[in-house]
C-alpha cells in the first residue's frame, strides 16, 4: 500500500540559485501544475530541503556563494538518502573539461548553460524526471519482489513438514531444511535424485517414474494425498509419513511434495492401542482385549474345527484382604496372581483380568476337555502356594468356572455367560475348585436370561407398582406414615417377589433408573395424599448402594420436592449400612446437603453389615431401623434382647429415632413398648397395601385391640 502511494506521488523538483531572479525565471519556465517546485538560495538550504522533502530533480547552480555546487553535489552523494537524486547543473561557465569530470564525480547527470533555451530545459527535465520516476518504480518493485522472495523463503525454511519440488521426470529440484532434516541429507545429496525411489505410496513398490502413482495423478492435474506412506532415507531407514504431492501451476512442469513425520503420532496410535488392551495394574489383556482375543480365537477354532475352552477365575476371600491390608496390598496380590496364571498356561494362550479380582485365560487348541480340567488343577495347585505380602503369608485360593466351545455356545457372549454360571457353581459349592458348565446349569441361564427380557420390558411397560407398610408411633399408636415397597406386576406370571427381580435390577443396572421412579411416584403420592393424611405424615423409599453413589441424586430429590411442592421432611431415603461405606466422603457430602435441606435419613437394615456404632456419629442421621432377624429373636435370644435394647438407648442418646422392622406379633409389641423403642412396623399392623387401601388406613390404632 505504502509502496503504491509512494508512484503515484506528484514529482518534486529542487531549484537551487543564490540569485531569487534566476529561481523565478526557472519556476516560470518548469511550473506546468504536474510538478511540485522547492527553491533554495544557498547549499545548507537546499542540503536541509533534500533531507526534509522527497526530491526528484535538483537543478543546481554551481557558482555560489559559500557552498558551491560541486559541494552541495559532493554532500549528497554522501548521504544515502539523497545519493540517488539525479543532478543537473546550470552554469554561466563555459565548457570546461575539468570542471565538467568534476561535477560528474559528484553526481551531475548532466549540465545547462545560461543563458538557457527553455524548451531544451523542458525537455531535459522532463527526461531526467522520467527517467528518475522510472529507476524509483524498478527499485520499489525489487524491494518487493525482495521482501516475497524473503517471506516464502521464510514460510519453507521454518515450516515443520518437508517440501520437496519435483520435476516432470521425478528428479528433486529442491529441498526446504525440514525435507534434508528428515531425510537425513543435504540439499547437495538430494537434488537430481528420484523421488519414486525415496517415496512409496501404500500398497506400491519401486517402479517407473511414468508409472508411479505420482505421475499419474501430475499428468491429470490431480493432487494425490496418502496418511500412510513411506520414505526412504538414502542412506535406507524407513520413515513413515502423511504426503500430499499437487502439481505445480503453469508454465511452471512439475509438482510440489509435502510430507510430515508420522513416527510419533503412530507410536502414540501403538500406544494407546496397546493401552486400549491392556490392564494397568498387571499387563495382561483387559476386558476389551480379552473379548477380541476371544472372538478371534472362536473364528480360528471355528475354521479348524477344534475344541477350545473359557476359564473364568474369581478370588475366593480377596475383598477381606482388600479390606484389611489396605488396595495397595491387594494390588500386589493381584499381580501376583497374574505372574501365576502366566506360568500355569501356555505362551499361546490368553490370559486377561476383568476388574476386581476377576480372571479370564482362552485355551486355544485343546484336543479334549480333560486339558481344560488339567490347566485348572495347575492353577489351583500354584495358587495353595502362600503369597507373602507385608510380611504376612496370605493363603488365597480362587473359585474357576470353565466352558467349552462348541458345547456351550459359539458366540462370545455364550461363552463368557456359561463360564460366569459355572464359576457361580464352584463358588456355590464350597471355593477352591473347578466346575464345567452343565446342561441343566444352561436351562437355568436361558431362564435367567427370559426373566432378565421381560424385566427390561417391565420397565419399559411401567409394569412396577408400590406397595405401602404403615409405620406406627409407640407413644400413641398414630400412623408415623409409611415405607413405599416396590412391587411388580408381571402382566402373565402376576405378582413376581422382590427377591427374584431386584438383585436382577441391581446387576443389569436398571437399579438407578426404577430408583429414580420410585422417588418421584411417592413425591406424587405424598402431594396427592396432602388432605388425607397430617402435615408431618412421613413417605419413606429405599435407596440402592448404585443409585446412592450418583452424583445427581441430590438435584433429583431437591427438583422432585419443588416440582411437587412438598415440605422436605414428608420425605425419608433409607440407605443401608454397606451403601455409606463404599464412599465415605461422598456419603457425608450427600447426607449433609439432604439433611440441610430438611430431607430425612434413615439407616435400614442396621446390624446386618457393618455395625459399627461409629457410624451414628460420623454420619448424620435421623432413623436407625432395626433389621427384622433381631426382633424375630428377641423374645428367645437374650444377645439379640441386649443388641436392641442398646441400640435403642443409643440411639435416644444420639436424639436418633428407632424404628423396629417385621413386628408381627402382640408379645414383640409389648416387649419394644417396654425398652422404649419410638417406631414399629410389620405384618402385625399390616402388610404392604396397595395404594387404595393405604389411603384407608386409620390415622390411629389402639394397641389394646392388636
Amino acid at each position: 500500500m505504502l509502496q503504491a502511494l509512494e508512484l503515484k506521488q506528484k514529482p518534486t523538483l529542487l531549484l537551487v540559485d543564490d540569485r531569487p531572479e534566476n529561481l523565478v525565471s526557472l519556476e516560470a519556465v518548469l511550473n506546468d501544475n504536474e510538478r511540485i517546485i522547492l527553491k533554495a538560495q544557498d547549499g545548507e538550504q537546499a542540503l536541509s530541503l533534500l533531507l526534509e522533502h522527497d526530491i526528484t530533480l535538483v537543478l543546481l547552480d554551481v557558482q555560489m556563494p559559500g557552498m558551491d555546487g560541486y559541494e552541495v553535489a559532493r554532500l549528497m552523494k554522501a548521504n544515502p538518502r539523497t545519493r540517488e537524486i539525479p543532478i543537473l547543473f546550470i552554469t554561466a561557465t563555459q565548457p570546461d573539461e575539468r570542471n565538467m569530470l568534476r561535477g560528474y564525480q559528484h553526481g551531475a547527470i548532466d549540465y545547462i548553460y545560461k543563458p538557457f533555451n527553455t524548451e531544451v530545459l523542458r525537455k531535459k527535465v522532463a527526461v531526467l524526471q522520467e527517467l528518475q520516476l522510472s529507476r524509483r518504480c524498478l527499485s520499489v518493485m525489487n524491494r518487493s519482489l525482495d521482501e516475497a522472495r524473503s517471506y516464502y523463503a521464510a514460510i519453507l525454511s521454518t515450516a515443520a513438514e518437508g517440501i520437496l519440488v519435483v520435476d516432470e521426470q521425478g528428479s528433486i529440484r529442491y529441498a526446504n531444511p525440514a525435507a534434508c532434516e528428515l531425510l537425513q541429507c543435504d540439499l547437495d545429496s538430494l537434488e537430481g535424485e528420484q523421488l519414486h525411489h525415496l517415496a512409496i505410496a501404500p500398497d506400491s513398490n519401486i517402479i517407473a517414474w511414468e508409472n508411479s502413482v505420482f505421475f499419474q495423478h501430475w499428468r491429470k492435474k490431480l493432487t494425490y494425498r496418502a496418511h500412510d506412506a513411506q520414505l526412504f532415507t538414502p542412506s535406507g531407514q524407513e520413515l513413515p509419513v502423511t504426503l500430499s504431492c499437487a502439481p505445480l501451476p503453469a508454465p511452471h512442469r512439475g509438482l510440489v511434495v509435502v510430507f510430515l513425520d508420522n513416527r510419533i503420532p503412530k507410536k502414540l496410535q501403538e500406544q494407546l492401542v496397546k493401552q486400549a488392551v491392556t490392564d494397568t495394574l498387571t499387563g495382561l489383556y483387559n476386558r476389551h482385549g480379552f473379548l477380541q482375543s476371544l472372538q478371534a480365537s472362536l473364528s480360528r477354532s471355528g475354521r479348524a474345527h477344534k475344541p477350545l475352552a473359557v476359564l473364568y477365575l474369581d478370588l475366593d476371600g480377596f475383598k477381606r484382604i482388600n479390606d484389611t491390608l489396605g488396595h495397595p496390598a491387594g494390588d500386589e496380590l493381584l499381580c501376583v496372581m497374574a505372574d501365576r496364571l502366566r506360568r500355569c498356561t501356555r505362551a499361546y494362550d490368553t490370559v486377561a483380568r476383568l476388574g476386581g479380582d476377576e480372571f479370564t485365560i482362552v485355551l486355544d487348541s485343546m484336543d479334549t476337555p480333560e486339558d481344560a480340567a488339567r490347566i485348572a488343577e495347575k492353577i489351583l495347585d500354584s495358587l495353595a502356594t502362600p503369597i507373602e505380602i507385608q510380611g504376612l503369608k496370605l493363603a488365597v485360593s480362587a473359585s474357576i468356572g470353565i466352558a467349552t466351545y462348541p458345547d456351550c455356545s459359539e458366540n462370545v457372549d455364550g461363552m463368557m455367560q456359561a463360564a460366569d454360571m459355572a464359576m457361580y457353581q464352584a463358588k456355590s459349592e464350597g471355593r477352591g475348585q473347578y466346575r464345567f458348565f452343565t446342561a441343566a446349569m444352561n436351562g437355568r441361564a436361558r431362564a435367567r436370561l427370559m426373566l432378565e427380557e421381560s424385566l427390561r420390558q417391565a420397565v419399559a411397560t411401567e409394569e412396577f407398582v408400590l406397595h405401602y407398610q404403615p409405620q406406627i408411633m409407640m407413644r400413641d399408636g398414630t400412623l408415623r406414615g409409611f415405607e413405599a415397597l416396590l412391587r411388580w406386576q408381571h402382566h402373565q406370571a402376576g405378582l413376581v417377589s422382590p427377591g427374584i427381580f431386584v438383585p436382577l435390577l441391581e446387576e443389569t443396572g436398571l437399579i438407578t433408573r426404577i430408583g429414580s421412579w420410585v422417588i418421584e411416584k411417592i413425591c406424587h403420592q405424598r402431594r396427592l395424599w396432602g388432605n388425607t393424611f397430617p402435615q408431618d405424615m412421613v413417605l419413606s423409599a429405599n435407596l440402592s448402594a448404585r443409585q446412592f453413589g450418583q452424583s445427581e441424586l441430590v438435584d433429583l430429590v431437591f427438583q422432585l420436592l419443588d416440582e411437587h411442592q412438598l415440605f422436605a421432611h414428608q420425605l425419608e431415603l433409607e440407605v443401608t449400612e454397606s451403601s455409606l461405606m463404599n464412599d465415605i466422603e461422598h456419603s457425608q457430602r450427600v447426607l449433609q446437603a439432604l439433611r440441610k435441606k430438611g430431607v430425612r435419613i434413615a439407616i435400614d437394615d442396621f446390624g446386618t453389615g457393618y455395625s459399627s456404632l461409629a457410624y451414628l456419629r460420623q454420619f448424620e442421621i435421623d432413623t436407625l431401623k432395626i433389621d427384622r432377624t433381631f426382633i424375630a429373636n428377641a423374645l428367645v435370644s437374650p444377645k439379640d434382647a441386649a443388641i436392641v435394647e442398646a441400640l435403642v438407648a443409643l440411639s435416644h442418646s444420639l436424639d436418633v429415632e428407632v424404628v423396629a422392622e417385621g413386628v408381627e406379633t402382640t408379645e414383640q409389641l409389648q416387649w419394644l413398648q417396654q425398652i422404649g423403642c419410638d417406631c414399629v412396623q410389620g405384618f402385625l399392623f399390616a402388610k404392604a397395601l396397595p395404594v387404595l387401601e393405604a389411603e384407608q388406613y386409620p390415622a390411629k390404632l389402639d394397641f389394646e385391640k392388636l
